[in-house]
């Protein structure tokens, strides 16, 4: 591994107070943030507006190297396409990236984890296990790296890729600093999403109710026996506690919370679990986003879960738009290049 600072994984206060350390300006943070993530320039030496002397000491102690696009694989549809990314960072750990084009929006789906230590039975990422948390810098240089190699900027960010990310939120929120700066890379707050199991302890930490970026629980049960079964951290955090901070946030037509609800044939995709949801939340509040299992066809880890046939998706959404409730059905993207909602595991792909 270089032994140099790899510039992206400091803050801007971090970088000041590098920069004050060193008897330079401490405006000059500034100055480096816009030239690397604003200009994309990664080269110290041509940034112009910066004392030479400062630009030397840069390059003989920071690293601004993109992390390495190990392997790829791309999907066409109808409706657009996606192409999935194994990048590798300095110490060889790898996770996985989503790009999904459709329509106007490049949505990216970034890891935050190594793995996953949540133990979800329905998610291919915790058959993997866990191995560590990303950086902030590994967070955001999947951005630059997936940027880099289309040529275009990603509109929208989701953190629904490896891991769960508020079991790494000081890592996050310091990547999303700078993600949703508008002197930097510049993506606004309501174009990203922080998906959850639903850590309640960090949830409350943060100020669920004026959390400034969009917020997605994974519920995927309506009673404290399947969720347990399907979501360890259930047992710890149960759903009653989780649908009362819901349910306490202030309502909102522009930022509801969105329930994730993974629908598993014969576990949780009866008509009878749409209505304990119904009685269980409120239109005011949130919105759904049901997920059909994606699953591998020779998956080991969820041997036991099978894809509810499109009839069982199609009741379940019904009964809950019926009582009032926003209801999309993600047929996940790039489910043929195992890039879905659940499908992501950091291998080596075999081209």
């Amino acid at each position: 591994m270089n032994n140099k600072y790899w510039i992206f994984d400091k803050s801007q206060k971090e970088l000041e107070e590098y920069c004050a350390a060193k008897g330079f300006k401490k405006y000059n943070a500034e100055q480096i943030m816009r030239w690397i993530y604003s200009c994309r320039l990664f080269d110290f030496s041509k940034m112009t507006d910066i004392p030479k002397p400062l630009r030397e000491n840069l390059a003989g102690n920071f690293n601004a190297s993109l992390s390495e696009i190990v392997d790829t694989q791309y999907e066409t549809d109808a409706g657009g396409s996606s192409k999935k990314y194994l990048i590798k960072f300095r110490d060889g750990g790898t996770a996985e990236s989503v790009l999904i084009n459709y329509k106007k929006r490049k949505t990216l789906c970034l890891s935050s984890q190594i793995g996953c230590r949540m133990g979800c039975a329905y998610c291919e990422t915790s058959g993997m296990g866990f191995t560590r948390n990303l950086t902030s810098g590994e967070i955001i240089s999947q951005i630059l790296t997936v940027e880099n190699d289309t040529g275009d900027a990603v509109t929208n960010i989701v953190f629904m890729g490896m891991g769960e990310p508020l079991d790494n939120i000081g890592e996050v929120e310091k990547s999303l600093d700078i993600i949703s700066n508008d002197k930097f890379i510049g993506i606004a707050p309501r174009k990203i999403t922080v998906s959850t199991c639903g850590l309640l302890n960090v949830l409350n930490s943060l100020n669920f109710n004026e959390y400034r970026y969009k917020i997605a629980v994974s519920l995927n049960a309506s009673d404290n026996t399947t969720r347990s079964m399907l979501m360890p951290v259930n047992k710890k955090f149960p759903i009653e506690n989780l649908a009362a901070l819901i349910n306490g946030k202030k309502p909102s037509i522009h930022n509801k919370t969105t329930i994730e609800y993974v629908l598993i044939k014969g576990i949780n995709d009866g008509i009878e679990n749409a209505v304990k949801l119904i009685k269980m939340f409120s239109p005011a509040k949130v919105k759904f986003n049901l997920i059909p299992l994606n699953k591998e066809q020779n998956s080991i880890h969820l041997k036991n879960f099978e894809r509810p046939d499109d009839a069982a998706v199609d009741n379940f959404k019904s009964k809950l738009a019926k009582a009032g409730f926003t209801v999309t059905v993600r047929f996940s993207k790039a489910r043929s290049i195992n890039g879905g909602c659940g499908q992501l595991k950091a291998k080596t792909i075999n081209s």
